[in-house]
């Protein structure tokens, strides 16, 4: 059965006392055959502190024993547990373990306890630390990807260093206009950063998924919360080293055409479009020399002119994606653990670094995270433990401050014909060399301290008391700095050049305090900030365990829960930028500055009669300094039951043939949101810009008109329903899980009605609008031996969701933003007839179907769009809910039927584990996107291999492509990439997310004695992936904010190669 010894299979553990009592022996199963890595456990040591051992790979073990008269435990998921007393020394015992027949040792992590699975009547989800284990992953969230259902861990912006995943709990709960609906998370009963939690300190991530279980936190956990215990100091001594070495190539790079391809397709472009071929035959004839290496450089000065040929003008041949993205990186994590407790004092210290290094040549790109844990627990008394937990987290990322979501839409766009290297040895403006070489580095910096100190009492048999305070001070370093860059034009003279090329200067202070700064060429700029946070909580709770006979059994939880947030940031830039006559050095500065507290009180009764029938009751009372003082305060409460069928007496002959767990569940909550993106919405603010106006030299500060504000704003309120059952049969072999759900957002922050123009501002937000999620879950297992020495086990996970606005106050109904009935994700976009094979085919579609409303100059080759309102016109409307034209629904880009599959085996020392992840419907458009249409506009262009399946006639250059070409002629307007169903893409896929093939050294100590556990591992991240998307990765297709979707850092594979000793 699975306790919360089931970790002591990680480790070796005595107890140094003299005159100790040896025992020994093999524990086998109900065929004979070994049980590896069961548990030995003495009970009662009276240090508080499990002592014991685990089986090795043949059943076997040895454990000293301090006197006589103690007992001794044997456990093992699935089995019965089997005690015996020791009277005397005994090497050659055989200990037969039976199948257990009910799951119910089987603990989970909850609110403020842990409870047994068969008690549980939320949807709770643990699982251990093999699911971080030996993974090449750069943070835990990245570990936790696909392990639980409905917990969506998603990334659309491709693998740069440190970029953030998206979290939710069973779907999104907010439009995001006022409020988030990011889980809590906690780690030790804190809340706290999991990216930057070191993944070898965890030992459980418990997930609450309902609003029952995660309602015990309150109002800042409507949305459920993510629960990690860290490791902690077992009885004995033991030393861990991990380490693996990384090697990453990236996955999915586009494949650029040849600069002649390019110019070819690029003159089509433009004929097709009614304009002139901007490639002429002297620069094709340049092109085709300088490919056939009968030119030295790609460019030239202009004839009588200081001036180099540049972009279009030239004439080399560059891939810049080959020359920028390595075919290899490597990277590197080192661990080292010491680990132990002696008479009344257990320890756990842990020190961990990664160094990890970037994808792009030149950029020198680095993230380096040194993190140190420390874990100490002391038996001051019987009744009376105090444990300290203190954990540093030292993390430095930094790349060019040129590599940024601009440089990327850049690299997408460059011309091959663009070359590298001027005849005088210059970089070019095209390569944007300089710009990644020379104009400055970005460094965005974590330093983070967590201190904890936990005092727990058991006065009294059932009565546990516990009181915690925690704090984490955090003090973030920024900088970012700009250089001039330049290189010299035909007659040697230098001319400045733009770091971040393609747009205007620009200085300004965002409302949220930080700088939007675009440097003029020649610029110098210089910025520092740092973000303080500390933040403090408290938890007093008591839980009590009352039995009332054999029949009636109850746990109360009485509480106080208090937080404290505090942040400052100080920022500041100074720039030699000219913005004026007589112009002097000019200083940006601005900080920002911020504080919320809670309090919160709350009660649980847990009631199970016979653990056949269950209930919890939850209460929770929160304050919250977020909102007016009318408003502060607010009662949530929550009711879940549950019912264990397979403890019923008519269900007892069903189990004869293996059908021993079998649970229904459901569960109703009111919870509370006071988790707003301001901190005080209730408040007006005022922020101060740089004006246009230049005074003395220096930008004048204007006020802007003050955005009004909302004294009524509240709570939202998260209604939540659901309901599940659970079950285990065939001695727990097969276990499994499926949930139902309903999570509505009511009162949800929205915009008001809009104000008169006259006002000159927008109107507040209020709470007047609703959203609905409604999905389901479903989760299985299979597990078993065969024979001696091999064992198996596979797991899966499928889940859905589908969330709607139910209440919105949309005065104009666009299409295009917030309405009531708006599914999340919906994509609006026309339908296609196909593409004309000739001119008089799309004349005659054109004399019943007029498309002028959205493109002219049609032909052959071009897009058909269907009129669906058969008006005669194909066209837009409004935009609107009323008037949308021949717009419809065409899609959703919702991830959707998210799932996994694992696959374990072992056989006597070699391990092999196949996890594969996925997300079943998808749908996404690359709207206005370059690098998925390969011309969006007339410059915007980036032409890859994909895109030469375009309409061309017989005749071209290229060669005919009518039959059945993917794209539409190419045109550098707008006409042949709308919004369509044609170019809906699905963004489904299936990865095969990572493998690993271990070999575990025999664990036979005359041979190894200062070697209690080893294995060496290969292991491969994102090995492969299955997917009908174009071009892209489907983690990297980006986003429509900055530069558009499809312009991101390219994700990675992983190759590694580790070491996991224990001493």
């Amino acid at each position: 059965m699975k306790r919360s010894y089931i970790l002591l299979a990680l480790c070796f553990c005595t107890l140094p006392i003299l005159a100790q009592i040896k025992i020994g022996g093999h524990v086998l199963d109900e065929q004979g055959e070994p049980v590896p890595f069961a548990n030995i456990v003495l009970r009662d040591t009276g240090s508080g502190v499990p002592v014991g051992t685990a089986t090795d790979m043949d059943g076997k073990f040895t454990l000293e024993v301090p006197r006589k008269g103690m007992t001794v435990d044997v456990s093992f998921v699935g089995y019965q547990d089997y005690s015996f007393v020791v009277e005397k020394e005994m090497l050659a015992m055989t200990i037969h373990l039976k199948p257990a027949s009910s799951v119910l040792d089987e603990t989970i992590i909850v609110g403020f306890a842990t409870q047994k699975k068969i008690n549980a009547t939320g949807a709770v989800k643990t699982i251990g630390s093999e699911a971080l284990e030996s993974r090449p992953i750069s943070n835990a969230v990245q570990g936790l990807q696909g392990v639980v259902a409905g917990f969506n861990i998603t990334n659309d912006n491709g693998g740069a260093l440190g970029e953030a995943m998206a979290i939710n709990i069973r779907g999104v709960g907010s439009i995001g206009e006022g409020s988030n609906s990011a889980p809590l998370i906690l780690i030790d009963g804190m809340e706290g950063d999991l990216s930057t939690l070191n993944p070898n300190d965890i030992e459980s991530v418990s997930v609450l998924k309902d609003g029952a279980s995660a309602a015990i936190y309150g109002s800042r956990a409507p949305f459920g919360v993510v629960l990690v215990t860290t490791k902690s100091g077992r009885q004995g001594f033991s030393v861990n080293y991990r380490n693996n070495t990384r090697m990453q190539q990236p996955v999915s790079v586009p494949d650029m055409v040849d600069a002649y391809t390019y110019a070819l397709m690029m003159n089509e472009a433009y004929a097709n479009s009614g304009g002139n071929p901007p490639f002429g035959s002297v620069q094709l004839g340049r092109i085709k020399d300088y490919m056939d290496g009968k030119l030295e450089y790609g460019t030239m000065a202009y004839e009588n002119q200081n001036e180099w040929m540049k972009n279009q003008a030239s004439f080399g041949n560059t891939d810049w994606y080959d020359h920028y993205v390595k075919d290899l990186t490597t990277s590197q994590e080192h661990n080292l653990s010491v680990s132990g407790a002696r008479k009344a004092v257990d320890y756990y210290f842990s020190a961990n670094y990664m160094g990890q290094t970037g994808l792009f040549n030149y950029a020198n790109e680095r993230l380096d995270r040194l993190a140190a844990n420390g874990k100490v627990g002391f038996k001051i008394t019987p009744w009376m433990k105090l444990n300290w937990n203190t954990r540093y987290v030292h993390q430095d990322n930094e790349k060019p401050s040129a590599l940024n979501a601009l440089f990327y839409h850049n690299l997408g766009r460059r011309a091959p014909n663009a070359t590298l290297l001027l005849p005088n040895g210059d970089y070019t403006t095209d390569s944007m060399m300089e710009a990644i070489l020379h104009g400055g580095r970005e460094a965005n910096n974590k330093r983070q301290l967590y201190n904890q100190a936990t005092l727990q009492l058991t006065p009294v048999k059932g009565l546990k008391v516990t009181a915690e305070v925690s704090n984490r001070y955090e003090a973030n370093p920024y900088s970012k700095d700009f250089n001039p860059i330049s290189h010299r034009l035909p007659d040697g003279t230098p001319v400045y050049l733009q770091v971040l090329e393609g747009v205007s200067s620009k200085h300004s202070i965002n409302a949220n305090g930080t700088f939007a700064i675009n440097p003029a060429a020649g610029e110098t700029y210089r910025e520092h900030a740092t973000n303080k946070v500390n933040y403090w909580s408290t938890n007093v709770y008591a839980n009590y365990d009352l039995s009332l006979g054999e029949k009636h059994n109850f746990t109360f939880l009485l509480g106080e829960q208090s937080e404290y947030y505090h942040y400052r940031t100080d920022r500041s830039a100074t720039t030699d930028a000219d913005l004026g006559a007589d112009a002097e050095t000019n200083t940006l500065q601005s900080w920002r500055e911020g504080e919320w507290a809670s309090l919160g009180f709350f009660g649980r009764v847990n009631y199970n009669y016979m653990l056949r029938y269950l209930i919890e009751v939850n209460l929770r009372a929160d304050g919250a300094s977020r909102f007016p003082t009318d408003q502060r305060w607010g009662v949530f409460p929550a009711v879940s039951v549950g019912w264990n069928i397979a403890e019923e007496r008519f269900w007892k002959p069903l189990r004869t043939y293996g059908f021993d767990y079998l649970k229904l569940r459901a569960s109703v909550a009111t919870l509370g949101n006071q988790n707003t993106t301001s901190f005080y919405p209730y408040y007006q603010q005022m922020n101060t810009l740089l004006g246009s106006l230049v005074t003395n030299g220096s930008q004048a500060t204007v006020l802007p008109m003050y955005a009004p504000f909302s004294t009524s704003l509240t709570w939202e309120r998260i209604e939540n329903l659901g309901a599940g059952i659970d079950w285990g049969f065939f001695n727990n072999r097969f276990t499994g899980s499926f949930d139902l759900y309903q999570r509505t957002t009511k009162g949800m922050v929205g915009p008001a009605n809009a104000l008169s123009a006259v006002y000159g501002a927008s109107a507040p937000k209020t709470n007047n609008a609703s959203l609905r999620t409604r999905g389901w879950e479903l989760e299985l297992g299979w597990r078993d031996r065969i024979g001696k020495d091999f064992s198996y086990s596979v797991s899966g996970m499928l889940s859905d969701y589908r969330t709607v606005v139910t209440e919105y106050e949309s005065p104009d109904n666009k299409i295009g933003g917030w309405y009531k009935g708006k599914e999340f994700g919906e994509i609006w976009g026309f339908e296609t007839v196909g593409i004309a094979k000739s001119d008089a085919e799309m004349y005659a579609y054109l004399a019943e179907h007029s498309q002028s409303s959205i493109g002219t100059k049609w032909g052959g080759g071009d897009m058909m769009y269907r009129d669906i309102d058969d008006d005669g016109s194909v066209d837009r409307g409004s935009e609107t809910l009323g008037d949308h034209g021949d717009l419809k629904v065409i899609g959703n880009s919702t991830p959707r039927y998210a799932y996994s599959f694992t696959i374990d085996a072992q056989w006597r020392w070699l391990d092999v584990r196949a996890f594969f992840q996925g997300i079943g419907k998808r749908d996404f458009f690359f709207t206005n996107s370059a690098t998925f249409f390969g011309i969006a506009a007339e410059w915007q262009r980036s032409l890859y291999a994909e895109h030469l399946d375009y309409f061309r006639y017989a005749g071209s250059k290229l060669g005919a492509n009518y039959e059945n070409p993917y794209y539409a002629r190419l045109r550098i307007d707008q006409n042949n990439i709308q919004v369509s169903d044609h170019y809906l893409q699905d963004a489904s896929y299936l990865r095969f997310k990572n493998l690993q093939i271990g070999v575990n050294l025999p664990a036979e100590r005359n041979r190894l004695k200062w070697i209690e556990r080893g294995r060496l591992y290969v292991s491969v991240e994102n090995l492969f992936t299955w997917t009908r998307l174009r071009i892209y990765d489907p983690e990297a297709v980006g986003n429509f904010e900055n530069w558009g979707p499809g312009k991101t850092y390219p994700q990675y594979r992983t190759y590694s190669i580790g070491l996991d000793v224990t001493f």
